[in-house]
């Protein structure tokens, strides 16, 4: 692999001027949705609307073609109609511009035709002009200014994530989803149809990119295999790469040949793939963020062995059917150890084995603190998932009291059982995850979810990953550790 990418692709992430080739004054027109985003994050560079029936858009002077901008220009966005597009890149490769993101669609995906206009970008690309796209979201940046169309209000702090998707639409949920979970993006591309940059390019940015730790994608169809089966190889050994692939159905592989043009490929295929490479594997959004979320909190996390405490017997039983399920294992107690922690919860309605049921969803802060210290230190086990207690949400779903000194009173317990794993995580550096559900949904149920948000920020504050669910956090964890064991596999027997 060779390394030139960081300095090849800096006008794409960082550029230090940008023309947008479309831009309106009317926000009903894409180009004008685009501009104001761009404004509204904060673009800091120069910029250059340009559009031959305006002379002035938004205070900023308007050029009617890209060569009559008298600067030079590094990086352009286009957003006119696809007729138009082959002869606009033309244009900016004949300005001297280092690279275009093309937003419209009406290429490949649509027929020959499309194809007809695509090709001819992709010829003018190899004379010496990179392109995004067509068919595409583009660029998000945050080190260098750069957002979607959607995604005015995204965080503008870099982060150690990157994320390469074909579907704008995964582009955008994933960066609102996953900033909402503390994760933060060096950057994501929505690339489309892939007329000239394509996965594998990308996947050489992220390897290279000292800032980037943990590498995301959707993925519908590769253009080149080979090379992307060998750069999944040698990337995994020292990244971890979590790629969602779309196509994998028949139906699936109907869609995605109407969405971006691509061939889905075979699903042995591509089982080949995972395993050969390190790369891994998952099937939904909410798998993406979730494996992200556990590479980010828990980044050497290497066993199988873990406990599962809670306030309920159903719980523990859908903890020991899913890690059942993902292969990890929930070691019973030695007797030893269940006789001592009988002495720490009720007598009645607990369960002492592994999971542990601490015999209600809303138990003493001290009861907790003590079963979760002892099972840490003397239960053999790598992990402790916290799953389904109350916590800060406790008081709400015990409904407000009219009485304010009991009132006072609740709020305190409630506060100190949910420092109760802060504190312990400090004190025995053991790795924790918090499962905090969404218990209700109707409109009079919006403090108690406040509250949860609460918390679960808190957590993240303090280094515990927390899930919505006890089998969305196991297959999470699941998937990091056999990250590792995969690639050290690999690795040895290389």
């Amino acid at each position: 692999m060779m390394s030139s990418k960081l300095e090849e692709f800096a006008p794409l992430f960082r550029p230090r001027s940008h023309a947008v080739v479309g831009a309106s004054a009317d926000v009903t027109k894409f180009g004008g949705r685009f501009l104001r985003v761009l404004l509204t994050f904060g673009y800091p560079g120069k910029l250059y609307p340009v559009n031959p029936n305006e002379s002035d858009i938004l205070g900023i002077k308007t050029f009617p073609r890209v060569l009559d901008i008298p600067e030079p220009v590094e990086f352009a966005t286009i957003t006119t109609p696809a007729p138009t597009v082959p002869a606009i890149v033309e244009e900016c490769l004949a300005k001297g511009i280092k690279a275009v993101q093309i937003l419209s669609s009406g290429f490949r995906e649509v027929g020959p035709e499309g194809q007809r206009l695509e090709e001819q970008i992709t010829r003018t690309a190899a004379r010496g002009i990179r392109v995004i796209g067509p068919n595409c979201f583009g660029i998000y940046s945050p080190a260098g200014g750069l957002t979607i169309l959607p995604g005015g209000e995204l965080p503008k702090e870099s982060g150690v994530v990157a994320f390469m998707s074909q579907s704008g639409g995964y582009a955008i949920r994933v960066a609102n989803r996953a900033s909402g979970l503390g994760i933060r993006f060096s950057q994501v591309v929505s690339y489309g149809n892939a007329c000239d940059i394509n996965e594998c390019d990308l996947l050489e940015y992220f390897y290279e990119d000292p800032k980037t730790r943990v590498i995301l994608g959707y993925i519908e169809g590769p253009r080149e295999g080979r090379r992307f089966f060998h750069l999944l190889q040698e990337v995994c050994q020292s990244k971890p790469v979590i790629i969602w692939k779309g196509g994998l159905t028949k139906g699936g592989a109907r869609a995605v040949a109407s969405h971006t043009g691509s061939l889905a490929g075979e699903g042995m295929v591509w089982d080949g793939l995972f395993r050969q490479t390190g790369a891994i594997m998952v099937n939904s959004l909410d798998e993406l963020i979730d494996t992200a979320l556990a590479f980010l909190y828990l980044p050497t996390y290497r066993g199988r062995r873990l406990t599962v405490i809670g306030g309920g017997g159903g719980i523990g039983v859908a903890a020991a059917d899913t890690c059942e399920r993902v292969g990890l294992s929930m070691p019973i107690f030695s007797p030893d150890l269940q006789r001592k922690l009988t002495t720490m919860v009720p007598p009645v309605g607990t369960s002492t084995c592994n999971p542990v049921d601490v015999g209600s969803p809303f138990p003493f802060p001290s009861v907790l603190k003590s079963v979760l210290e002892t099972v840490l230190i003397e239960g053999g086990v790598d992990l402790a998932i916290i799953s389904e207690l109350y916590m800060s949400t406790a008081s709400h779903m015990l409904g407000r009291i009219d009485n304010s000194t009991l009132d006072v009173r609740l709020d305190s317990v409630v506060a100190e059982l949910a420092q109760v794993p802060v504190e312990v995580k400090q004190k025995l550096r053991k790795p924790l995850v918090m499962v905090l559900p969404v218990e209700a949904m109707a409109p009079e149920h919006i403090e108690a979810e406040e509250a949860r948000r609460k918390v679960a920020k808190y957590y993240l504050a303090e280094g515990i990953p927390v899930f919505l669910t006890l089998e969305r956090a196991v297959k999470a964890l699941a998937n990091v550790v056999g990250y590792y064991e995969r690639r050290d596999a690999i690795a040895s027997s290389d």
